[in-house]
This record gives structure tokens, C-alpha cells and sequence, in this order.
């Protein structure tokens, strides 16, 4: 009786350093991934910024580079529903985004763009964007894609469909993109011709960006922590 109570001290100490109960490589690959994949969120968003900075790019190039992204978040979560159980209610999700990124962003494109082009005509406007791409978009998109391949990487394996264990469901990305590439959209011509620092301005616009995708990419993290019970059918 009295050795019990020796001990007893040291396990509720060791209990008040761990009160979850969860093992130290657990946590360890919690923080793996908060920090892994909240890196390649940082990397992914310093290519429009170093288009801003570097390349000099006006608001349209930028807004440009956004829906093109959109249309690939929208890819990758083609590729997510491959592995997700059939459900009403993720098909309506899926066909709410494609139907908002690839129709807003047209619109988006047609109606917004430089001061000296809001005469322009439907062909030459999108004879612009297709001589933008060519020559400012196209490999900071293909960039970007390659971040966003990592990104879907590192859905599926912590999903536990590239081996390994599972620890969070698979989640649409498209649904909080759809509300940044709005605010974006509608922000970025007014910052360009209202703003006294248009660069700055546009910086500023990647960095809210950038806040919010890491906002809601943590959320999911944090939301399916380690040691918690489920399994790939979750998704």
C-alpha cells in the first residue's frame, strides 16, 4: 500500500504533463503537419506576390492568376471525390464550385481589367489574356499547380489513402476558395485604380489571402487532432 503511494505522485505528474492522454509521436506528427503543410500554403501564395514585386504586375494579371488557381483547387477536388463515398450532398458541392469558379471567373475576367481595355471588344479582351498568360502567367501557374499537387499529397496521405495511418477526413478545398477568389476579384480593381499604393495594395490583398487559406487549412487540422477514432470512411 505505501509503495502505491509512492508512485502515485509521479503518475499524476506525468498526467498534468500530458492531459490528453495522446502519445509524444502523436503530437510530434500533429506539429508535423500543422508546420509541413502550413509551408507549402506560404510557398504556394509567395508566387503572386513575387508576381506583384518582381514581375510588376497590374490587378488584372493578379485576379487572372487567381482563377486560374481556382480552376485547379477545382481539379484536385475532382481527384478528392474519387475517393470519397458517394453522397448527394458532396456532388452539389462539387457542382456549386465548378459552376461558381469557372462562371465568375469568366465573367470576372470579361468585365474587369486595365482602364485602357474597357473598350475593348470580347475577342481582343480575350486575346489579352491569352498574350497575359503566355507571357507573365503560365509558369507561375504551372508553379503553383506543382504546390497545389503537394497540397492534395498531403490530403490523401493523412486521409490514409497513401499509406499510413488515418487522421482527417477529406475536404473539399473549393469552398473557402470560392469566397477568397470573390473578395480578391472585387477588391483587386478598386485597389489598382483607387489605392495610392497600387502594388502595396495588391501585396496586401495576397496576404489576405494567404491568412484565410491558412486559416482554413489549420482549421481542418486542428478540427481532426491525433488519437482520435475514425476511418477512411469518414470521408
Amino acid at each position: 500500500m505505501n509503495e502505491r503511494k509512492r508512485m502515485q505522485p509521479g503518475l499524476e505528474s506525468h498526467r498534468s504533463e500530458n492531459p490528453s492522454g495522446q502519445k509524444p509521436q502523436d503530437r510530434a506528427l500533429f506539429t508535423g503537419a500543422l508546420i509541413g503543410q502550413s509551408l507549402t500554403v506560404l510557398l504556394t501564395n509567395a508566387v503572386p506576390l513575387y508576381g506583384v514585386f518582381a514581375l510588376g504586375w497590374n490587378s488584372f494579371a493578379l485576379v487572372l492568376l487567381f482563377v486560374l488557381e481556382g480552376v485547379i483547387v477545382l481539379c484536385t477536388d475532382g481527384v478528392k471525390r474519387l475517393f470519397m463515398k458517394p453522397d448527394r450532398q458532396k456532388k452539389g458541392v462539387l457542382f456549386f464550385e465548378c459552376v461558381f469558379i469557372v462562371f465568375f471567373g469568366f465573367f470576372a475576367l470579361m468585365v474587369f481589367g486595365p482602364a485602357e481595355t474597357e473598350a475593348f471588344s470580347f475577342a481582343d479582351k480575350f486575346h489579352l489574356i491569352k498574350s497575359l498568360f503566355v507571357t507573365q502567367v503560365r509558369t507561375p501557374l504551372l508553379v503553383i499547380a506543382l504546390f497545389r499537387l503537394v497540397r492534395l499529397g498531403q490530403d490523401l496521405s493523412a486521409a490514409g489513402w497513401l499509406g499510413g495511418r488515418f487522421r482527417r477526413p477529406l475536404e473539399y478545398a473549393g469552398g473557402g476558395w470560392m469566397l477568397l477568389l470573390f473578395f480578391a476579384v472585387m477588391t483587386a480593381p478598386f485597389i489598382s485604380k483607387t489605392g495610392p499604393n497600387p502594388t502595396g495594395g495588391l501585396a496586401a490583398l495576397v496576404a489576405v489571402k494567404t491568412l484565410g487559406e491558412l486559416f482554413a487549412w489549420t482549421g481542418r487540422i486542428v478540427y481532426r487532432r491525433p488519437g482520435e477514432k475514425a476511418g477512411k470512411s469518414a470521408s
